[in-house]
Order: C-alpha cells, then sequence, then structure tokens
C-alpha cells in the first residue's frame, strides 16, 4: 500500500512539474532568435472603443456600379463566400493562394490564414468600422488618406431588392494578405461557376490599382484602406468602398527577448515599412504615450524589411502576415 501511494504521489509530481514547465514555455523563437512579441490588433482593440483596426478592403468604381447594381450585388455574395470559404479551410486556400500567384508558397499562406484576420463587411457595418479608422489615420498622418476624409458616399450600400445580373468584370488585387480572400472567387470563376464574367489581374503595386481604377481598366480593386482613401481624394469621388476584407495583419518581432510588452518598446528603434504599418504603430504608440524611433526609410517595403529580418539584420521590426511566418519559419 505504501508502495503504491509512493508511486502514486510521484506521479502527480511529475504531472504538476511538467504541466508548470508548459504553462511557462517561452515563445517560439526562429534560427535568429526572433519571437512575436506583440499582435498590434490586441493593442488597438485596448485603445479603440470598439472600432476595428481595418487594413484592407475592396473599392469600385462608382459609374461601373451605378450601371451595374445587380452585378454589384452578385459579386459581393461571390466574394463573401470567397472569404468564408478562406478561413474555413486554410489547407485547401493556400493551395489555390498559391495556383492565382497570390503567395508563392502555399504551406506558409495556409500557416498564416488563421493570424490574417481576413474578414468581410458590408453596408452600415463596413462604413462603422472603416470611417472610425480613416478618422484615426488622419489624425495621425492626414496625408495617409489624402489629406482629407471621404464623404458619406464613398460608402457603398447595395440595394437588396435589386435582382442580381451578371456581367464582365475586370478584378485586381494585391498579392500577399489583401489578395487572400479572392483566390476561391477565381477558381471558381475559372470553372465557369459564378454569376458574374471575371476577368482577375494579381499585382504587387497599389498604385497599379489606383491607376486603373482612374482610368476605367479596373472595376474593382482590394486595395490598402488609406489607399483606397486616397484614390478616391484623388479620382474627385469616383470610387466608392464596396467591403472590407482584412482587419489586422501586423506584428511586431523581437530578438532582444526585452518585449513583453508596448510599455517596452519605449525608447527603443522599430523598424517598420513605410505607409499603413508606420502610420498604425505611430497611432497606437501616441495613444499610450510611448516614446520610440520608428525607421520607415531604411527597409521601406515590407519586402525589403521581410529580408532583413530573415537575415538577422534589425532588432524589433513590425510586419505584416504573411511576412510574420516567413520570417519565423525560415
Amino acid at each position: 500500500m505504501k508502495k503504491l501511494l509512493s508511486i502514486t504521489l510521484l506521479c502527480v509530481m511529475l504531472f504538476s512539474t511538467l504541466s508548470l514547465f508548459s504553462c511557462n514555455t517561452p515563445a517560439p523563437t526562429n534560427s535568429n532568435g526572433y519571437k512575436v512579441a506583440l499582435d498590434l490588433t490586441d493593442e488597438w482593440n485596448k485603445i479603440s472603443n470598439g472600432t476595428k483596426l481595418v487594413q484592407g478592403c475592396v473599392v469600385i468604381r462608382k459609374e461601373f456600379a451605378e450601371q451595374n447594381p445587380g452585378a454589384v450585388s452578385a459579386f459581393l455574395d461571390e466574394y463573401k463566400s470567397s472569404i468564408e470559404y478562406t478561413n474555413a479551410n486554410p489547407n485547401e486556400a493556400g493551395e489555390l493562394i498559391e495556383k492565382y500567384g497570390i503567395d508563392s508558397n502555399s504551406e506558409i499562406a495556409s500557416m498564416a490564414i488563421p493570424n490574417c484576420n481576413i474578414a468581410y463587411m458590408e453596408g452600415s457595418a463596413m462604413k462603422d468600422s472603416l470611417s472610425a479608422f480613416l478618422t484615426a489615420m488622419h489624425s495621425i498622418a492626414p496625408a495617409s488618406v489624402g489629406n482629407k476624409l471621404p464623404s458619406d458616399d464613398f460608402y457603398y450600400t447595395r440595394n437588396d431588392t435589386v435582382e442580381k445580373t451578371g456581367t464582365t468584370i475586370n478584378v485586381a488585387t494585391l498579392n500577399g494578405t489583401t489578395g487572400y480572400g479572392m483566390a476561391k472567387l477565381m477558381e471558381d470563376a475559372s470553372t465557369n461557376t459564378t454569376t458574374n464574367n471575371y476577368s482577375f489581374n494579381v499585382v504587387s503595386d497599389p498604385t497599379m490599382i489606383i491607376a486603373g481604377l482612374a482610368n476605367g481598366s479596373i472595376d474593382i480593386g482590394a486595395l490598402p484602406t488609406n489607399a483606397a482613401s486616397n484614390v478616391y481624394n484623388k479620382t474627385n469621388g469616383k470610387v466608392q468602398a464596396l467591403a472590407i476584407n482584412t482587419l489586422g495583419v501586423l506584428y511586431v518581432l523581437d530578438k532582444t527577448d526585452s518585449v513583453k510588452s508596448l510599455a517596452d518598446l519605449e525608447g527603443k528603434t522599430i523598424y517598420a515599412p513605410a505607409q499603413n504599418p508606420t502610420f498604425i504603430l505611430k497611432y497606437i504608440l501616441a495613444a499610450n504615450n510611448i516614446n520610440a524611433t520608428i525607421d520607415s526609410t531604411t527597409y521601406s517595403s515590407p519586402n525589403a524589411l521581410e529580408t532583413a529580418a530573415e537575415n538577422g539584420l534589425v532588432d524589433i521590426a513590425v510586419l505584416p502576415e504573411p511576412k510574420v511566418s516567413n520570417v519565423m519559419n525560415k
């Protein structure tokens, strides 16, 4: 009996030790010692009073929307289904993402999808979230949204009484997270199972989509939200926001093992890509009264900063998914 009790006690102690070890296991590090130290979506949520961090959306030429309300309604339904499929089936979606050139590595895409906050919001929900986000960005960097906030006509609301019809739609999307939700729609279009006839183009530079929307060669484009506001102002209101497709995708990578909370960024140098990531980081730091140096010129593009992190050249970096997954799995 004593022997049995001793064995039982030993098992309990061993289990407790393993549980304690598991609870205190540090965050995974890659070969250069990086950890994913902070999720900027979490930090945004702490200061946002319920508004969402909105990083990607689809916009449409206003003239096309007015002329084809039934086709636009069909697009919104088909695009929503595509996004829902992506979130529910990351492995299969990853394969489609690679197939259509939205990302080059299906495994990384599948791994990144759960952390990409791919979403679908239209109508009043889109307007509330997007307008609040653009107002926040305007407060920290007016030029980031085209120096003035869009008017109410920027936010498209579909007429649910309009019969869904089909037409040819020229769609452009960025590679990377902003385009992830489009992959299943591209596959469906290739098998002629969509109401509309789609012509897709995947590009790496948002200025190409902005130019196409302005000259009429692109009907619908997936863009960062600040770029959408810019093109609205640049074209004097000739585009509208159709739907939000991506919420927060930004994370802080740290190889100093010193960043455990946002406050630990005080006095540090943080490398971030120019434009949206820098503006979002500035807003979060300012709201928390944290003084840090943001370097958005040494590695101004996400690709350049990703390469620098892959080679261990920066201590603290802000990157979006799927580049975070790329860096962490090198």
